[in-house]
């Protein structure tokens, strides 16, 4: 039986085509029922992958009824970001209200109550939140020298980077690049300045002459930070003595041929840092 099946799938049958009158033959094809069905799947095949085609490369999906264009779907993602922008907006504003109304607490004024209503305008009530006796308690907690909640025992948060001033204002010509070339910078002073100043509150560890008529002053700062203050025509510190930050350590030598730049380093636990991590030159 399975064989007789496939005898008909297989058989081929004679299509042709004849004229009427004179019964010539003008074209004729053998087909079997399988290779028809074959054809068939075929042509459905390319009719397919032409269309996915059309649809990845084409705007043709734009035209079809209830479909979504691309612009529609892009006025929906815009909208989305707006709503969300409003969204972050009515937080910051809340945020800055609450702020605001702590500040008012803390200096002894009472703050407008803000109306519970969301709308485009911002909207006051113009009553004031009297003062409560839980109020007043927080206000002499905060205000006490003692105590858990204690605002004059608070510890301010330690800064992973500390900021210091610049020791003489000038522009950058060589920047800290260690350590495949060197652990110091050089900058150019501006205007004809040649005053250094020490970038924070220490005491001179150093005070080295160079072979070149040069001198070196090495400061020791809080914190575990040494700066290092190169190439001085002339130093106005000695060792073992404490400066201030802005404290004037030396000059730099006027003489063209030697140069006029301050080569300057930052230590910090004993490794060389990039000074420009923390000072704003």
């Amino acid at each position: 039986m399975l064989k007789e099946f496939w005898d008909n799938l297989t058989e081929r049958c004679q299509l042709s085509m004849r004229e009427r009158e004179s019964g010539e033959m003008h074209w004729r094809v053998n087909l079997s029922p399988l290779g028809l069905w074959g054809g068939v799947l075929g042509f459905v095949v390319l009719v397919f992958l032409l269309l996915l085609l059309l649809m990845a490369y084409t705007p043709i999906l734009d035209i079809l009824p209830g479909y979504r264009t691309r612009s529609a779907r892009m006025t929906d993602r815009l909208t989305e970001s707006i709503l969300h922008i409003d969204s972050l907006e009515r937080e910051m504003t809340m945020m800055l209200e609450y702020n605001e109304a702590v500040a008012m607490i803390m200096s002894g004024s009472t703050p407008t109550l803000h109306s519970t209503i969301m709308t485009d305008t911002i909207r006051y009530d113009k009553s004031r939140i009297l003062p409560t006796r839980a109020d007043s308690l927080l206000r002499n907690a905060l205000e006490s020298f003692t105590g858990e909640y204690s605002l004059a025992s608070t510890k301010p948060l330690a800064s992973e980077a500390a900021m210091f001033s610049a020791p003489i204002r000038g522009t950058v010509t060589r920047a800290f690049d260690a350590p495949e070339s060197s652990f110091d910078m050089a900058i150019m002073p501006i205007d004809g300045e040649r005053e250094v100043m020490a970038v924070e509150s220490g005491t001179v560890v150093g005070v080295e002459p160079s072979n070149n008529s040069l001198t070196t002053v090495v400061i020791q700062h809080a914190g575990g930070y040494i700066s290092v203050y190169r190439e001085l025509g002339e130093s106005l510190v000695r060792k073992g003595q404490s400066v201030h930050s802005g404290t004037v350590i030396g000059n730099l030598t006027a003489d063209e041929e030697v140069g006029h730049e301050l080569v300057f380093e930052l230590w910090r636990n004993g490794a060389a840092v990039d000074p420009q991590r923390y000072i704003l030159f």
